[in-house]
């Protein structure tokens, strides 16, 4: 049996509450149930799911429709536009009574086979406007890998609608790829599925699923011992390489690439996958976003464990350095009974945690803000 989620865990996020009541077959239905798991150890922090990551646009329903597009048809919405102080400050927003938001939502790919959903934001205030990563070499969050059965025909099919790419496909059949750019400029690799599948409708692509998220590290042997900490505890290496001129060019560079690496996987629920990329050459030593966590591209990695009080005291007893405190989350009343709070890995990417805590009440605003108000989009 499994042990049912009741918390609204996430402003930022999608409620818990509106996934389990608006439909069965979405691919976070997994985020609804927490698995009867056994902690492995004293440090062990239970995250057993990637529930999202984040994408900020500068126009929302431009960049939903390019998701819509690729086949994130499905999503949910419905959660406050502005929230408490103690939200604020979970995003690095110290100075801000409140944030406000114009309208956001979860998108979700029906039928993927693995978890891919993307929280799509855009900021009212306050928002930085300045462009994301120029290449796809960039400490910090670099891309998302989306698995396609046949990239000749999605590419095809994206130039029509005039999406981006750096170059053409790269590879074997079977084992190509190319990346292309979203309406902000972040950047998606589109990698070719191995296993054939059957056909899909000229007027869809043939993506099936999200296999990992791409991070930029300065040491991948530091970012390793790091990444273990959270349960990131099966690792395949990649060994130091050094591309031809032709691959490098796909990844968008006029000279050879050389990078070392690791992909790493959590051993339970839905068994996520990281690939950390140390670059050698070219390196660019310029750090991730910073805070406030309002940066205009892919920008924050949201993981579930059961419960946020317990997995902070285990990874700050180990030296994980936190942006706030735990802020509760998110009606704005006492009754939440999950919570949000963002560790910061070595190279400075927000990794939300999000889960259960203790019911409390609602922290009071500063002096200097105005009464709490908390806004829902108008439906």
């Amino acid at each position: 049996m499994k042990n049912k989620v009741t918390s609204v865990v996430g402003a930022l996020v999608a409620s818990v509450f509106l996934v389990a009541a608006q439909a069965d077959n979405y691919e976070l239905q997994a985020t609804v149930d927490t698995p009867d798991l056994a902690f492995e150890s004293e440090t062990d922090i239970g995250l057993w799911a990637r529930y999202h990551f984040a994408i900020h646009t500068e126009d929302f329903d431009t960049t939903r429709e390019f998701y819509r597009r690729l086949g994130f048809t499905d999503g949910i919405t419905g959660f406050p536009l502005t929230n408490t102080h103690a939200m604020a400050r979970a995003l690095g927003m110290f100075d801000v009574c409140q944030y406000e938001l114009e309208k956001g939502e979860v998108l979700l790919f029906p039928g993927a086979d693995n978890t891919t959903g993307i929280d799509l934001l855009q900021w009212h205030k306050p928002f930085n406007p300045e462009p994301p990563y120029a290449m796809p070499n960039h400490l910090g969050m670099a891309y998302a890998t989306l698995m396609t059965t046949d990239l000749s025909a999605d590419v095809a099919l994206l130039k029509s609608h005039g999406v981006t790419f750096l170059s053409e496909p790269y590879g074997a059949p079977g084992n190509r790829f190319v990346f292309m750019r979203d309406p902000d400029g972040v950047y998606l690799k589109l990698e070719e599925s191995p296993i054939p599948r059957g056909s899909a409708s000229q007027d869809t692509t043939h993506i099936v699923g999200m296999p990992y998220i791409g991070i930029n590290v300065s040491n991948v042997d530091h970012s390793l011992a790091f990444y273990k900490q959270f349960g990131y505890t099966e690792v395949r290496l990649i060994n130091e390489q050094t591309l031809s001129a032709e691959e490098s060019a796909a990844w968008g560079f006029d000279q050879p690439v050389r990078y070392r690496g690791a992909d790493v996987t959590i051993n339970r629920g839905d068994r996520h996958r990281l690939r950390l990329l140390q670059w050698i050459t070219p390196f660019n030593p310029e750090p991730a976003y910073p805070a406030p966590i309002n940066h205009k591209g892919i920008n924050r990695l949201a993981l579930t464990v059961p419960n946020v009080e317990r997995a902070m005291r285990i990874l700050s007893e180990q030296g994980v350095p936190f942006l706030s405190e735990i802020a509760p989350c998110c009606s704005g009343q006492d009754s939440d009974t999950g919570g949000i709070v963002h560790a910061i890995d070595p190279d400075g990417v927000f990794l939300e945690l999000v889960g259960d805590l203790t019911p409390r009440p609602v922290p009071p605003q500063p002096e200097q803000c105005p009464p709490l108000e908390i806004r829902y989009p108008q439906s």
